[in-house]
């Protein structure tokens, strides 16, 4: 038997700002749309699911065949501990790119911790938060730029998104 990882879901608060953030900041590919519309149109007979608290709204996106989805569903609560760094998503980033990514983070006012190094000589690691609080991840094999090796404080990261 043979396994692969579908997909990985996180909690958000707002599809739109959850599009805006992964699909224009961070370059996500928009799979699918699940949101309000589509579900009563789809279901009209559960229309009232969509505002629940384990709400079916969501975002499917893709970074790129043949990664696995991660889906973004629509949930009023859930936003990690600001302390833990676990769970998080990382992204896998060219070594040329990773400078390229912490600087339209920053311009957009998103706090970064890194690059670090928790792995091996040449890889490197920027850590970051999404609009509701889900923590993500940046890593650079081959990485040839300052990278110390030191655990982020998560505490830096926390940040209020602004449109």
């Amino acid at each position: 038997m043979k396994l692969a990882l579908a997909h990985v879901t996180l909690p958000v608060t707002d599809l739109a700002v959850a599009e805006a953030f992964y699909v224009d900041l961070l370059g996500a590919r928009l799979a699918r749309r699940f949101d309000r519309a589509t579900f009563v149109a789809s279901r009209p007979d559960r229309a009232h699911e969509a505002d629940a608290p384990n709400s079916p709204l969501h975002l499917a996106l893709s970074f790129g065949p043949p990664e696995p989805e991660l889906q973004l569903f629509l949930q009023p609560e859930g936003e990690p501990s600001v302390e833990r760094p676990h769970p998080h998503v990382a992204f896998a980033v060219e070594p040329d790119a990773l400078a390229e990514l912490v600087t339209a983070l920053l311009a957009r006012g998103i706090p970064v911790e890194g690059p670090l190094r928790l792995g091996p000589p040449g890889q490197a690691s920027v850590y970051f938060f999404d609009p509701f609080g889900n923590h993500l991840e940046l890593t650079a094999q081959g990485y040839r730029g300052d990278a110390p090796l030191a655990l982020p404080d998560m505490k830096k990261l926390v940040y209020r998104w602004t449109t």
